[in-house]
């Protein structure tokens, strides 16, 4: 099953692809659509509509409005899980302890690094929303990600594509200042679509693309598989769980394994398309700063 919502003249609407048809989800929430549809609870789906969502995503029909498929009580994030990150981020030399770049430090320990992205998703985005750069960094990037949406308990509900924006000249200058590359108005978008966790039935085998696109032309493009993280979902989930108590409706982004280089940063007027497959695509445009 796919979830997506949209909002039209005002009002948000929630709609489910199972089989290839499309059902108008009215009054449910998607947590709990999600929470009864994994435990085969879901009675019904609700009325079947002829609607071409795909072509909305798309087409940006000024009628309909693509919201954040769910409104996350809090956003979790998991850095230097790919081998990719570890090199790129070594190459900037932040910080050494016992002769040894922080960064590839991470990437060989146990213990992985997490931070809160965002509490109640009020600096997130939905897809087509634009994403921002912060008015003081010169060097900020797009990170694609596989999200999960977590239940009760821990459990996965659900996938998503996450984008968890850095500014990385203010994290290079000094570690302790990761807070703020990363958490600031539109530092992170994710959507348009929440799969089911069935519909998944490998999350560490999924090809991630991303493009940059500057006044329609590519500046950027890479691509990598889920299938080369060294921290697996499950690893990151039993330290995010260790002594925190986390609410269901979290959303937990997995890292990223797509860094471009110090040749690359995202301006005004970009547009960052990132794709993962089983999920879909997201895109966002890009401007400098950004208030709520």
């Amino acid at each position: 099953m796919k979830i997506l919502r949209l909002i039209r003249k005002g009002v948000y609407e929630l709609y489910a692809i199972l089989d290839g048809e499309v059902y108008r989800l009215s009054g449910m929430d998607p947590i709990e659509v999600l929470e009864r549809y994994s435990e085969g609870k879901l009675e019904r789906l609700g009325e079947r509509v002829e609607l071409d969502l795909e072509s909305l995503l798309m087409s940006r029909d000024p009628g309909y409005k693509v919201a954040k498929p769910f409104d996350p009580v809090e956003v979790w994030g998991a850095g230097i899980t790919y081998g990719a990150a570890r090199a790129r981020y070594v190459e900037e030399d932040v910080a050494v302890i016992r002769g040894v770049a922080i960064y590839a430090l991470v990437y060989e320990s146990d213990r992985p690094e997490l931070f809160l992205k965002d509490s109640g998703g009020r600096r997130c985005v939905a897809h087509q929303d634009p994403i921002a750069v912060r008015s003081d960094s010169k060097w900020t990037l797009p990170e694609p990600e596989l999200a999960v949406i977590l239940g009760g308990g821990g459990k996965i509900l659900g996938y998503t594509i996450a984008n968890d924006v850095t500014a990385r000249d203010i994290e290079a200058e000094n570690p302790l200042y990761l807070p703020q590359a990363k958490i600031y108005n539109g530092c992170c978008s994710f959507g348009p679509y929440i799969v089911s966790r069935d519909e998944i039935k490998d999350p560490h085998s999924l090809k991630i693309e991303m493009r940059i696109l500057r006044r329609g032309r590519t500046v950027f493009e890479g691509k990598t598989s889920t299938s080369m993280m060294r921290k697996r979902i499950d690893h990151i989930l039993r330290y995010l769980f260790r002594d925190n108590t986390i609410p269901p409706g979290t959303l937990l982004m997995t890292g990223t394994g797509i860094v471009p280089g110090k040749d690359i940063s995202l301006e005004e007027g970009d547009e960052v398309e990132i794709n993962i497959e089983g999920i879909g695509t997201l895109i966002n445009p890009v401007i400098r700063g950004k208030s709520i």
